[in-house]
């Protein structure tokens, strides 16, 4: 393992680093919504996974997400009780929570979209010509260690 200033060529620690100013950001972004970052972000994916007109599950949100299951449902219940969401269990299977916005979920999902895509805007400027790029290594990375597939 590289010491010192040799750690700044470690890509993994470059990119903990910044996951770490990413999620200050957000949780700045957020505070007055009274939303962690992951609680932001499985709501507006109920938001969209709804408006693609799919059963909205733990499971798919996990997927979509990539948040491990266990901290998934951790976040829907808490969005629950913030009465930002509804979880019911269809007769079909009872294993199965579909998950639906409140109208009042509905808002504050779209009101957290919004700030997300400027928190996004604002934090990625630096990267605008290699956007391209960035996101493809991004995803090369997703793909090889996604454990939610």
């Amino acid at each position: 393992m590289k010491l010192g200033t040799e750690t700044e060529t470690i890509a993994g620690f470059l990119l903990w680093q910044v996951s770490k100013l990413w999620q200050r950001r957000l949780t700045l972004a957020l505070q007055d919504l009274n939303l962690p970052s992951t609680q932001a972000v499985v709501l507006a994916n109920v938001l969209r996974l709804g408006e693609e007109g799919k059963t909205v599950t733990q499971s798919l949100l996990s997927a979509a997400t990539k948040v491990d299951p266990m901290t998934t449902s951790q976040a829907l219940r808490s969005l629950e009780q913030k009465r930002l969401i509804t979880r019911r269990t269809p007769k079909a299977d009872l294993r199965v929570k579909d998950v639906q916005l409140t109208s009042r979920g509905r808002r504050v999902a779209f009101e957290t979209i919004a700030r997300l895509a400027k928190t996004h805007e604002t934090f990625c400027t630096p990267l605008k010509d290699d956007n391209r790029r960035v996101v493809d290594y991004l995803r090369r990375l997703i793909e090889a260690n996604d454990f939610t597939r």
